[in-house]
């Protein structure tokens, strides 16, 4: 049965040049956040560098994150921003719209450099500490929760 946590909410404003995902993650280290995740993120990005989740044939027992794919000196507006961050680790997923109205979208590797601003909400689930550790059914540091 799921339980209830009370939660905290920090919000920060990047600037051009920033790093999205090193900012994210240092917030969470200078805060000592345990269990904290993202609730909402709008702004433009100049360039990101996202993994693609491969064909099922590529990695037993289930498809691996080989394809990663960078995206340099474009224009990007963040649709969407997910995931846990945790002391020893991210999962974020993003979702970049063009100017042509396509979108990319993938598992977030780094270099998510701020073109304009970044406005992101982060939350923090008080009572649970989050922590990543190696799962061999599914090949991947999985999320747990104590």
């Amino acid at each position: 049965m799921a339980k209830q946590f009370q939660v905290r909410v920090f919000t920060i404003t990047l600037k051009p040049g920033d790093d999205l995902k090193d900012s994210i993650e240092e917030l969470c280290k200078d805060k000592n956040l345990k269990a904290s995740f993202i609730i909402t993120c709008v702004g433009s990005l100049e360039c990101a560098t996202l993994a693609l989740n491969a064909t099922a044939s590529s990695g037993p027992p289930f498809p691996s994150y080989e394809k990663v794919k960078s995206y340099d000196e474009e224009n990007f507006e963040i649709c969407s921003l997910v995931g846990t961050v945790s002391p020893v680790g991210s999962h974020l997923h993003i979702v970049l719209g063009r100017a042509d109205g396509s979108v990319v979208a993938g598992h977030v590797v780094g270099n998510l450099t701020v073109q304009t601003t970044a406005e992101v909400v982060i939350g923090e689930s008080l009572g649970e500490i989050y922590s990543r550790s190696y799962d061999p059914t599914t090949s991947y540091n999985e999320l747990q929760v104590f």
